[in-house]
């Protein structure tokens, strides 16, 4: 199925974006902060935003 559909998911739930997308994208308050591989978005994000809210520091 992967190879023929693009599924979108909106979840607040990291651990979920984490483990099942390939792509991440990281909005807060409408902006788009950062998108990337959801690997480099999780272990080495390039916006402090990004690694704050995914450390819990917020949201």
């Amino acid at each position: 199925m992967k190879s023929e559909y693009t599924i979108i998911l909106v979840s607040n739930n990291t651990k979920q974006i984490a483990r099942i997308s390939d792509f991440s994208a990281f909005f807060y308050l409408g902006e788009l902060i950062e998108y990337n591989t959801t690997e480099k978005v999780f272990t080495t994000p390039a916006e402090t935003k990004t690694e704050d809210y995914i450390q819990g520091k917020f949201g």
